[in-house]
């Protein structure tokens, strides 16, 4: 029997399906670490259209002449009770580049030397070291003494690495869920640090990707005219299958789901083809009849927290002033941001700020002067929510 991974599968190539277009593109873009040039990449998309999934492909791919290393900033979040620092970020990509050398270590003799080297050099800024932390075995400095000097041992470690090892012609590093970072103090702050030392290595390519808004505030932070990339970023926003992508992936992925032609319609207005939606309904749906509009509507509805199982750790983290404007959304299915400010009664200032939390976190974007939630799944599932409970979630 078939099954469609709900989660990123251990062996990737084994589900992945097409995006053949976007791995060309970046891997070609890679490539050119070899001749000494470094691009920057950011990748948008829908929740669940197979970001992650599509970077871990693309590293997993690479050969041995690239190290790679890759970052969940969700982690970062999951571990604290409040907002994570700048500083635990940086901790965080030392913490993976270290996992990254310990599975290269047989070619990498040298990269301890230096990392010694760097680290001798930081001891004479007095800073402390923690007992559980280190890289290839050495100590960490702690990281509450220098942040200065801290970025500058993090962000300069990967070009160094490159340097020291004749073998290796680049460094990629993949920041997942990069939108977070605009919970630490001052996130502006900290994507310039990042793109002030890229501007001088030439062998290290970040690869940003995130859920969120095309008008995302902090889209224009990193990449905008203004922002800390200023727009030099190869910036790539992942699409959700067609309908005939969507049709050949369920038939070569799924346990011989069938559909007549309206159900199938029914089935990719539902979906609108991102894959964590497809993998999710169509596990649910029955494989020896043909599913009909009267059968998807009574599965999705009996099944829609399996289904929109992605939402429900996010709408769980929402503050409730985030909530009261998405309940507003979907009785209203668009608002103007004065009809906003009229209808809850908050300050301007807080309707500015909650806005820019939820277009940030890819929940509602702009769209002819009207804010609208992205996803029809999550409007879907919280209708049904207060139907079946006779309220919202809490």
């Amino acid at each position: 029997m078939k099954y469609m991974p709900t989660v990123i599968p251990k062996d990737i190539d084994k589900y992945f399906y097409d995006r053949e277009k976007y791995i060309t593109q970046i891997n070609t873009n890679l490539e050119m670490l070899k001749i000494d040039i470094a691009n920057q990449f950011l990748i948008t998309g829908y929740r669940g259209v197979g970001k992650t999934a599509l970077t871990k492909k693309i590293i997993s791919n690479q050969s041995d002449e690239f190290l790679t290393t890759y970052i969940d900033i969700s982690k970062i979040f999951a571990k604290k009770k409040g907002k994570p620092s700048e500083e635990e970020i940086l901790k965080e990509i030392l913490k993976k580049i270290n996992e990254t050398l310990i599975k290269r270590v047989n070619i990498l003799e040298r990269t301890k030397d230096l990392i010694l080297n760097s680290i001798n050099k930081l001891k004479l800024k007095n800073y402390k070291f923690e007992s559980n932390a280190s890289i290839l075995d050495i100590p960490l400095p702690d990281i509450e003494d220098n942040y200065n000097k801290l970025s500058e041992f993090v962000m300069e470690l990967p070009q160094k690495i490159v340097d020291s090892n004749k073998n290796i012609k680049g460094y990629i590093i993949v920041i997942d869920e990069f939108q977070l970072i605009q919970f630490v103090e001052n996130p502006e702050a900290f994507f310039w640090l990042i793109r002030s030392y890229t501007q001088e290595q030439y062998n290290v390519s970040y690869i940003f990707t995130g859920s969120v808004s095309k008008t995302a505030e902090i889209i224009n932070m990193i990449n905008g005219q203004t922002g800390a990339f200023g727009g030099r970023m190869m910036q790539i926003d992942l699409k959700p299958f067609t309908k005939e992508e969507t049709k050949t992936y369920i038939e070569k992925y799924s346990n011989n789901i069938k559909f007549d032609e309206d159900g199938f319609n029914q089935f990719y207005n539902c979906t609108r083809g991102i894959p964590a939606y497809i993998n999710s309904f169509c596990n649910i749906l029955p494989n020896n009849e043909i599913c009909t509009p009267e059968i998807l509507k009574t599965k999705l509805l009996l099944n829609i927290d399996q289904i929109a199982i992605l939402w429900l750790d996010v709408w769980g983290k929402l503050s409730e002033n985030e909530k009261e404007i998405i309940k507003l959304l979907i009785e209203k299915n668009q608002l103007s941001w004065t009809e906003i400010l009229d209808q809850t009664g908050y300050s301007k200032a807080t309707v500015s700020k909650y806005i820019a939390l939820l277009n940030n976190k890819g929940i509602i974007e702009f769209n002819n002067k009207k804010y609208v939630l992205t996803d029809r799944m999550l409007k879907t599932w919280l209708k049904n929510k207060e139907k079946m409970d006779g309220q919202y979630p809490e």
